[in-house]
């Protein structure tokens, strides 16, 4: 099983230091070609820059404006200095550092911030940044051995008792959000219920409108855990309560926080809280999605209006509205490939409504009929993401699974770029795009030779080279749980406690455009699969 965890970082990079290239009187190695300071993670003799023919001026790193984005680690303003200093194209930029140009756009218009240090890294290696400007590396964000919280994430590991404030990060496009939380010591632990005695604080906040937690804690085997419920549901009195029982909130052992409950309120919480800020503007955008063509002036309104979340819900149902449009010409057997790669992406799968009728309604007709959806995740976008972030793309793989569909996963970084798309016979196409792209969506029908044969290679290459190749749906997502570096044992569990209590009273959405169907149907089908193992 692949291990993600803490990475040593010359290891990562693939570096050996040689300490015979070219060290100047304070020891300090230059690049053979400019004379700047070499990066410690650099082996080679000439920086980043000069070895990929990136022509920067001798003192381009001592302007001042330079410096201070180095010091920051601002790569957004890194990016755009250097293109007005070369004159690259955001296009060949975004070659130069393996990403993609609506990467670049974001972050030079600061919507998007790179915080993860093993990608710092690599573009301080990629465009030699100088060791004695550029600032400390921000805090280490490591991922823990699975199924145990991490305090990165978990916050709650440094909880006390009362009235608190639960931060959950922002992601690329979900933004920040605190949670009104209330953390109270659980009274007893019976079968699989913790149970918390009411008072007229607790009684206040199960009757508050707004998403808000009530959290139990537990001393149990020495260490104290855990465990969540939506406040407003801890206001409802189960109908086998009594006498006693009945003035208890009750919280299933299900609901212990941890990097499966985590991830399902970080993602429900970010999508909420986005829907709902952009509700009179969604109620005008959406109706124009019909026939899922934006017109110019449309798709000028969501950009402008929309918050990134908001945009996601659009740009997915314009892409899923314009393929079942044209479902009775896709054929028996056609193949899907999607552009998600991380869960926060991935989980559009498991909370947008629309998304599950769409599965439904392109379900293969039969099994193994040769048709199936492919992903591309390249191992540094696994190495680089949280854990219940990967749970979350495990899951959202594990749904689609549930339907029939055969998925692929190629970890190969040359197909990353690849547009959505679904290849049907007759040697057409259509392309539903939205997941990083540039407007809202991109939709189009082809039937160029040079297109198409760029989708059959990847599609050829997804299915011939699959990390999760395997005859039955059981071992593919194995396979899937240890290419993300998942405890399978653990999550096969944990599915299985949450598909017998229901994730309503943990995370119900507050939008109507947002369900917990999907999620529920992919913890019943993974502990489904793994019953014996859970046994």
């Amino acid at each position: 099983m692949r291990v993600y965890g803490r990475l040593n970082t010359n290891r990562f990079l693939n570096v050996t230091v040689r300490e015979d290239a070219g060290v100047d009187s304070n020891q300090r190695r230059r690049c053979g070609s400019c004379g700047i300071p070499l990066s410690r993670y650099n082996a080679d003799a000439r920086c980043g820059a000069c070895q990929r023919g990136l022509k920067l001026a001798p003192g381009f790193w001592e302007d001042p404006q330079v410096r201070q984005a180095l010091l920051a680690w601002d790569l957004g303003t890194v990016c755009r200095l250097v293109r007005q200093h070369t004159g690259l194209s955001q296009i060949a930029f975004a070659r130069l550092v393996s990403c993609d140009q609506s990467e670049v756009s974001r972050l030079e218009r600061g919507q998007r911030a790179i915080k993860d240090r093993r990608k710092l890294l690599q573009w301080a290696q990629i465009l030699g940044f100088p060791d004695h400007l550029a600032g400390p590396l921000p805090a280490e964000v490591t991922t823990s051995s699975p199924g145990h919280a991490n305090a990165s994430y978990l916050p709650v590991n440094q909880m006390s008792q009362g009235t608190h404030q639960l931060m959950l990060p922002a992601g690329q496009s979900i933004t920040a959000t605190l949670l009104p939380t209330l953390t109270l010591p659980a009274d007893t632990f019976r079968g699989n219920e913790l149970h918390l005695g009411r008072s007229p604080e607790l009684t206040a906040w199960t009757r508050m409108p707004t998403r808000a937690l009530v959290i139990g804690s537990r001393l149990i085997d020495g260490a104290t855990r855990y465990f969540a419920v939506d406040a407003r549901h801890g206001g409802q009195v189960p109908p086998d309560s009594t006498g006693a029982d009945s003035d208890r909130l009750r919280i299933p052992a299900a609901y212990e926080l941890d990097d499966l409950t985590y991830g399902v309120l970080w993602a429900v919480a970010g999508f909420d809280a986005a829907l709902l800020g952009d509700d009179h503007v969604l109620h005008r955008v959406l109706p124009l999605v019909a026939e899922a063509d934006l017109d110019p002036v449309a798709e000028a309104l969501c950009r402008r209006e929309l918050t990134a979340g908001s945009l996601m819900l659009v740009g997915s149902q314009a892409s899923a509205r314009y393929i079942l449009d044209r479902r009775p010409f896709l054929g028996e057997a056609p193949v899907f490939w999607t552009r998600e790669r991380s869960g926060e992406e991935a989980a559009t799968w498991l909370f947008f409504s629309h998304k599950l009728d769409y599965l439904r309604r392109t379900a293969p007709g039969r099994p193994d009929d040769g048709s199936g959806r492919a992903f591309c995740i390249p191992e540094d976008a696994v190495v680089s993401s949280p854990t219940h972030e990967r749970v979350l793309l495990f899951l959202a793989i594990a749904l689609m699974e549930s339907f029939g569909i055969r998925t692929w996963i190629t970890a190969d970084p040359s197909y990353a770029d690849t547009e959505g798309f679904v290849l049907m016979p007759r040697q057409r196409a259509v392309i539903a795009s939205w997941v990083r792209a540039e407007g809202v969506s991109k939709l189009a029908q082809t039937n160029r030779t040079a297109q198409l044969r760029t989708f059959s290679d990847a599609a050829g290459h997804a299915g011939a080279h699959s990390v999760t190749a395997a005859d039955q749906a059981r071992e593919r997502l194995a396979a899937t749980a240890d290419y993300l570096g998942l405890d399978l044992r653990w999550l096969a569990r944990r599915c299985d406690q949450l598909s017998g209590a229901g994730t309503a009273a943990l995370a119900q959405p507050r939008n109507r455009l947002l369900g917990l169907e999907g999620l529920d149907t992919a913890c019943w089908f993974v502990a489904h699969q793994f019953a014996e193992q859970n046994r």
